[in-house]
């Protein structure tokens, strides 16, 4: 398993490929927090106007790593809450970079890989991706994903895919909002390219007060953004 980083474009787009391929990208708490660590290094460069997150292999990610379930044995409530509380905290810490995250997502998301790609700013889809989640077959409520699916769907719609239900197909994912766009499997990799560039058309610090806009929580944070940006271009 492999996490690395390196800068292009005199800096401005930062290259984080992890690669678990040989387990279908699945996750345990310390290569979550590997991400996670070197995603928020990357952004915290001033040059760099966009994260690209490559996920090795031919699926995006098959949620966690289950050889750690033995662990659960001898667990209690209160300590794996916690586990659960820090691994929905570090995807969290994706949501809030200050820069955009663009991914490929291609092959299956399972599980908590449905939070992780819920976090990625502009995911884009290749046609025959399938989101699965199985926990509740399993006996198991999903915890941060299913509060990030609770909220991102209608009730209904949340309920049929938490609960096993269904499989959400790539074409699903777009209506539902959950990725940007669906391309051709073969061609997911320029797609991205495409978009990469479209974002560096435009200048770093205005991408920057773009994704703080999105996230800010009040129309009167986003009036300030904006007038930052407006007063910097002496317009």
């Amino acid at each position: 398993m492999t996490i690395t980083l390196t800068r292009e474009r005199d800096g401005r787009v930062a290259r984080v490929r992890f690669d678990n391929a040989g387990r279908g990208n699945c996750f345990s708490t310390a290569t979550l927090d590997g991400l996670v660590d070197l995603l928020e290094a990357a952004a915290a460069d001033d040059d760099c106007a966009v994260v690209r997150l490559e996920m090795a292999g031919r699926h995006f990610c098959t949620g966690w790593d289950t050889s750690s379930f033995a662990d659960l044995r001898d667990a209690t409530a209160e300590s794996v809450a916690a586990d659960l509380r820090h691994s929905d905290e570090a995807v969290s810490r994706i949501r809030r970079l200050p820069v955009p995250v663009v991914a490929a997502v291609r092959g299956r998301v399972i599980g908590f890989g449905a939070g992780l790609l819920a976090a990625v700013h502009l995911p884009v889809a290749a046609d025959d991706v399938q989101l699965s989640l199985p926990e509740a077959r399993f006996g198991f409520a999903p915890a941060g994903v299913g509060h990030a699916i609770g909220r991102a769907l209608p009730r209904p719609l949340a309920l049929d895919l938490l609960l096993g239900a269904t499989t959400a197909t790539a074409a699903t994912l777009h209506a539902w909002g959950l990725v940007a766009r669906v391309v051709p499997a073969d061609d997911v990799d320029a797609e991205v390219d495409r978009l990469v560039e479209a974002l560096l058309a435009v200048p770093g610090p205005t991408v920057r007060a773009v994704v703080e806009v999105v996230a800010s929580d009040t129309p009167e944070r986003a009036y300030e953004i904006s007038a930052r940006t407006i007063v910097s271009r002496g317009v």
